[in-house]
């Protein structure tokens, strides 16, 4: 069964939803991707525009590019790495960092510099770089990894502050992610640099600091020292998240000799025990007593348990298969292919019930791991 599901999900994927989003959600004279489109599939161009989002859509069409999946995808990503040089960055000057959101215009809406898009940005340019090996790009990588070391990261307590300039405290475990996903991506196009030391660092740190042995859980937040906060209202975890680190932890050690199975096993096992309904559907969020609190559903946690599923399977873990299988017709049957044939109903609430007007193209990121 998995594989009659496997093959049409990875249909829809390549061939609806990439040409599609190639078509409606890129406005190729500006060379930026849309950030949402509506529920008739048209681009929405009054919101700002994240550089997180161009840098996911980057990523996303240079490996269909680079896999032979979407032969345009080239095209696009590098269409929309010139906007991204020329639109968020302050005389293109990548050392500086990239700017959070601009107008369709061109005009900076947001300057703020933030973990979570430089995150993105160095996994975008590790996949253009792939798919072309060009110098420039490689420039590109050096800069935005010195100001993000310069700036993003915390020389005294470890992992990154959220944003530049530092308004908070309080540290997120996300950008911390995507950063580790970042850097397997660079290990893996520029075998020779730092990249993988960089990847242990973080690895390092979730194991000493960010993962509660005693809950079995990964906290959302965290006080500068990456002590869980003592207001227990914040001590919660989003099940999608363990289900990436399960994947992330799995493919830092088949690069690094290393072995994190037991973490991987403790993450499954606390997703999939109390963060998932009785209908295959993933909870928003889970307290560290393992009640859900926010029983709404989105759909990218199904993505990457499947991503999980497989690792897991590959573990010898003999529900994998079964969990796969389940989230993938969560994904066919809630989630995809409406409000139109090339989109998706991004958050629902227990009750099914809609709680977006919009399609996100940030998603695509997602599906698109999920298919590869």
């Amino acid at each position: 069964m998995i594989q009659a599901l496997e093959t049409a999900y990875n249909a829809h994927v390549g061939e609806v939803l990439l040409p599609f989003w190639a078509e409606a959600g890129f406005d190729r004279a500006r060379g930026l991707f849309a950030e949402r489109l509506d529920f008739d599939g048209r681009a929405i161009a009054s919101v700002p525009h994240r550089a997180m989002v161009q840098a996911r859509q980057i990523h996303v069409f240079s490996q269909a590019a680079r896999a032979g999946i979407f032969k345009d995808g080239g095209t696009l990503a590098h269409a929309a790495l010139a906007n991204l040089i020329g639109r968020y960055l302050d005389d293109g000057d990548a050392s500086r960092g990239f700017a959070f959101s601009i107008e369709t215009s061109g005009r900076i809406v947001s300057a703020a510099r933030d973990s979570y898009s430089h995150a993105f940005i160095l996994l975008a340019l590790a996949s253009i770089h792939r798919l072309t090996g060009e110098r420039r790009v490689q420039g590109l990588i050096d800069a935005t990894d010195a100001f993000v070391e310069r700036h993003l990261v915390d020389p005294a307590d470890g992992g990154l502050f959220e944003a530049m300039p530092v308004s908070s405290t309080l540290k997120a475990q996300n950008p911390l992610m995507h950063l580790l996903e970042a850097y397997l991506a660079l290990h893996e196009t520029l075998p020779n640099g730092p990249w993988l030391g960089k990847a242990t660092r973080i690895v390092d740190l979730f194991v000493s600091r960010l993962y509660s042995p005693s809950y079995k859980a990964l906290a959302e937040r965290f006080e500068a020292n990456w002590t869980i906060p003592r207001n227990s209202a914040k001590a919660i975890f989003e099940p999608g998240h363990h289900f990436e680190w399960v994947w992330l932890l799995s493919w830092f050690d088949r690069l690094a000799g290393r072995d994190h199975s037991m973490f991987r096993g403790d993450l499954w096992r606390g997703a999939l025990d109390h963060g998932v309904s009785t209908g295959g559907l993933c909870f928003d969020e889970v307290n560290f007593s393992h009640h859900p609190i926010k029983t709404s559903s989105r759909l990218w946690p199904h993505t990457e348990a499947i991503k999980a599923a497989l690792i897991m399977s590959q573990d010898d873990c003999r529900e994998g298969e079964g969990i796969a299988t389940t989230m993938y017709n969560s994904l066919l049957d809630h989630f995809l292919r409406r409000p139109f044939a090339a989109g998706w109903i991004d958050h629902f609430d227990a009750t099914g019930k809609a709680l977006v007007d919009y399609v996100p193209s940030s998603s695509l990121y997602h599906l698109y791991g999920a298919m590869t």
